[in-house]
């Protein structure tokens, strides 16, 4: 109870650190494109090679497509068929306006044909009668066509969704780039929208880094970043921050499994390559340093 303690404040040396060292991937700007399947079935021929350089547009891979190919045909022959069906109710109706004409002209000179009584009434009547079918009849030759031509729009409609179908058994390439995988093999099965490879995009390489939510306050767009390969203390590239996550992510990049219990969270950061000293290849782990001071 004697004992007099001093009062004394608490000492705090945070410090700034001068630098911040996160786990890094090398990837294209934007990203791997993963390929989906626009359509099922069994691979039929390939066409280009993993590593091969694509342009957009390059055939990849095709399916056997000989329902499709067939459904095409029979869709060309309907269209075929049809168009002469609307061939013959064009006749028809040239036909049917030329004796709707002749009908009125023979009307009209019955009518003043009466006007002086060379004619009689019965004789008006009986061509206006015939007139009056001759009407009928243009409207239902128009009728026809219409419907002729309606069926005929309704098979074109029909056929660009098989060719669609077809085209679907033809992968192309998105976009100009490198083929990095591509997993089927001739003879294996495709489901409908399942990934059968991946093309990095033809962009500049930049590195998407890890840093852990410790130092998540210090990191700011332009800093200068020094990039090593793991293990090794020499320099491989060196870079700047050109994008900040606005948000704290799960550990994502080199995550092997969801058995990892540690809850720790990072802030990710895109970072550019403005100068190599060492080959970098697509996907391969760096260690990036974020130069503070």
């Amino acid at each position: 109870c004697g004992n007099k303690q001093e009062k004394s404040e608490p000492v705090t040396s945070e410090l700034m650190p001068s630098q911040i060292v996160g786990i890094g991937k090398v990837v294209p700007h934007g990203g791997v494109v993963n390929l989906a399947a626009p359509a099922s079935g069994i691979v039929n021929e390939i066409y280009v090679n993993t590593g091969d350089t694509v342009k957009k547009g390059d055939l990849i891979l095709t399916l056997n497509s000989t329902d499709e190919e067939l459904s095409v045909n029979e869709a060309n022959t309907r269209i075929r068929s049809q168009e002469l069906s609307v061939e013959s109710a064009q006749i028809s109706l040239a036909q049917e306006h030329i004796a709707h004409k002749e009908q009125q002209r023979l009307l009209n000179d019955a009518k003043e044909l009466l006007e002086v009584g060379a004619t009689t009434g019965e004789n008006v009547r009986l061509l206006q009668n015939e007139f009056n079918q001759s009407d009928e009849q243009l409207k239902k030759a128009e009728n026809d066509l219409r419907l002729q031509q309606s069926q005929l729009s309704e098979l074109k409609i029909q056929q660009a969704t098989r060719v669609n179908n077809f085209e679907k058994t033809k992968f192309y390439a998105p976009l100009d780039g490198i083929l990095l995988d591509l997993v089927p093999k001739v003879g294996e099965a495709l489901n409908l929208h399942q990934q059968y490879g991946r093309i990095s995009p033809n962009k500049p390489l930049v590195v998407l880094v890890e840093i852990d939510e410790l130092f998540a306050d210090y990191l700011s767009l332009g800093q200068a970043c020094i990039i090593k390969l793991p293990g090794s203390s020499e320099v491989a590239a060196t870079g700047e921050i050109i994008r900040i996550s606005p948000d704290l992510k799960k550990k994502s990049l080199f995550s092997d499994g969801g058995t990892d219990l540690e809850d720790r969270r990072i802030r990710e950061i895109e970072v550019s390559i403005n100068e190599t000293y060492k080959t970098l290849f697509i996907e391969s782990k760096v260690e990036c340093s974020v130069q503070l001071n």
